[in-house]
């Protein structure tokens, strides 16, 4: 698998609820030699101390979107994610 090359131009392919699906999502398209990254960070405490975590952003040179909204939609869990990039064919 090919690592993260900042000079491919990159799409965001869809959000996540929290660092491990982020993990799990990356993971995923990285098997199938498809590099993605996230912007995930460890969360932070908020409101008390309780710790607070945005969505996370996946994403992957924008030659591959096609290919891994296809992959991330053979898993049920990932069938409702949000704002999945839809790559123009």
């Amino acid at each position: 698998m090919a690592g993260y090359d900042p000079e491919i131009p990159e799409v965001r392919l869809c959000e996540v609820g929290n660092e491990q699906e982020a993990a799990m999502v990356v993971g995923l398209l990285n098997e199938e030699d498809i590099p993605a990254r996230s912007d995930a960070t460890g969360s932070s405490p908020a409101f008390g101390g309780l710790p607070f975590e945005s969505g996370h952003a996946i994403f992957v040179p924008a030659s591959e979107a096609k290919k891994a909204c296809e992959i991330l939609s053979r898993y049920p869990h990932f069938k409702d994610l949000k704002d999945v990039h839809e790559p123009l064919d």
